[in-house]
């Protein structure tokens, strides 16, 4: 029930995020599609981002973390060709930056909530 909630929380932070972006005229998308987009997101952050993460985790050393931005990069070019939108890769810089504090606070105000339980 947990694992529910939490993906449900993140895929309307995804939409939301992916309608900022649509209104700041970083995406051209129309609104139904970017839906379709935070869901295959949501779906991508949860079964592939942990691989895409531990394969990029020498680079990450080397780089001091921002690897890890790249590799954001790729888990929402993956969920953009699965939904089908198309993006430029400045904007989907932009993107994946913000998808990147936006998990990092939920963490944060789930950590803040529930204190003693365990954070994945």
């Amino acid at each position: 029930m947990e694992f529910l909630l939490r993906f449900t929380v993140k895929a309307a932070l995804y939409f939301l995020l992916l309608l900022a972006a649509l209104a700041l005229g970083l995406l051209g998308a129309p609104a139904f599609t970017l839906f379709w987009a935070a869901l295959a997101l949501a779906i991508v952050n949860t079964l592939l981002r942990p691989l895409i993460v531990l394969i990029a985790l020498p680079f990450n050393f080397i780089t001091l973390g921002i690897a890890s931005v790249f590799a954001n990069l790729l888990t929402l070019v993956i969920a953009f060709a699965i939904a089908g939108v198309a993006g430029a890769f400045w904007a989907m810089l932009l993107i994946a930056l913000a998808v990147m504090l936006a998990d990092d606070a939920v963490r944060l105000v789930r950590k803040a909530i529930f204190p003693n339980k365990k954070s994945t």
